[in-house]
């Protein structure tokens, strides 16, 4: 029987989309749960799942604050919803997924799909992210002269009329 943890970073809405799809691709399984502490009162209203995790911090999900009650336990799937199509926005939730022993991790988007992602697709992210910053930081430099400059040139002829 599979061991399947959920790292809850979605509604409960969303988890009620999900949830029947990760049970019919993963067919009899066991279901686990990490939530947040203000979620254990609603995730007990599944029957689907029988352990509920509790990840003991205020922030949203990091790599950097590991969940002691899970150092021990391996599970063979580790599922990240999303509410989006391709996670993303998630990428903290998919980093933090690296801290759980697990056999396979996957995303459940909004439409249900199930998709494996790797730790090579989380340190590419990863790389993507930061050239992404790099370029904006750049850019930014860039244009912001050239945008004061032309500023200052509409202002200039707006005094004058």
């Amino acid at each position: 029987m599979k061991e399947i943890l959920i790292i809850r970073s979605v509604s409960f809405q969303q988890l009620d989309l999900n949830l029947p799809a990760i049970k019919e691709k993963y067919g009899e399984c066991r279901i686990s749960l990490l939530t947040h502490e203000h979620g254990v009162k609603l995730a007990e209203k599944y029957s689907d799942i029988e352990k509920i995790y509790v990840y003991p911090y205020k922030s949203g999900f990091s790599i950097d604050n590991k969940v002691q009650e899970l150092e021990n336990k391996e599970f063979d799937v580790v599922v990240v919803p999303v509410t989006n199509i391709n996670g993303g926005g998630f990428f903290n939730v998919l980093k933090f997924s690296k801290s759980i022993k697990c056999s396979e991790r996957v995303i459940c988007n909004v439409v249900s799909d199930i998709t494996n992602f790797t730790m090579g697709d989380i340190y590419l992210r990863e790389i993507k992210n930061f050239l992404m910053k790099f370029v904006s930081i750049i850019g930014t430099i860039v244009i912001s002269p050239i945008i004061l400059l032309m500023l200052l040139i509409k202002l200039k002829s707006i005094e004058k009329k």
